[in-house]
């Protein structure tokens, strides 16, 4: 917070409209993991994380579209992503060992969903790149596509570059 911010208190409202609407996604998840448990033969060992994560997400999301608030925001997708790597993993012939570099992703999936909330493209855009450029190339070598011997100096030119930027970029600051 600046110092010329000011924090502002949300209303009952929209307090109520959170609370509720995370009880209900609760209930929801509840329910949709109790009827899957009687009524099927789904691995509830399976199911159980991707669901909770997935309904602490939902739950994050739809409270920081009443709140309008960019970190719950992003704390939203931090929850969601990890839940879509744990349901593909579960789910599908992808591994962990192939979809980790997923999680160093996140921040990016995170920051893309919250730059359209702040307003603030240049600095998202940044953290996505960030974020986002070692974790493709890292998914191409989990992948098989690419080996450790490309990938690493590819991961040691990015950060040369990305060190690069920093430094150009603030240049013209004073230290405090």
């Amino acid at each position: 917070m600046t110092d010329g911010e000011t924090y502002k208190e949300i209303s009952r409202g929209k307090k109520l409209a959170s609370d509720v609407a995370a009880a209900a996604i609760i209930i929801a998840a509840g329910a949709l993991l109790l009827g899957l448990g009687i009524g099927t033969d789904v691995d509830m060992n399976k199911l159980v994380v991707p669901a909770v994560l997935s309904a602490i997400g939902l739950i994050l999301i739809v409270s920081a579209l009443i709140q309008f608030n960019t970190v719950t925001m992003y704390l939203s997708m931090l929850f969601l992503v990890s839940a879509a790597v744990s349901f593909v993993a579960h789910y599908t012939p992808a591994t962990y060992s192939q979809l980790w570099p997923t999680y160093i992703l996140a921040p990016a999936v995170a920051s893309l969903a919250t730059m359209f909330m702040s307003g603030d493209f240049k600095f998202h855009i940044r953290l996505i790149v960030l974020f986002g450029v070692p974790a493709i190339l890292l998914s191409l070598m989990s992948f098989g596509v690419v080996g450790l011997r490309i990938i690493l100096p590819a991961l040691i030119v990015f950060a040369g570059l990305a060190a690069l930027y920093v430094a150009l970029a603030v240049r013209g600051t004073t230290e405090e």
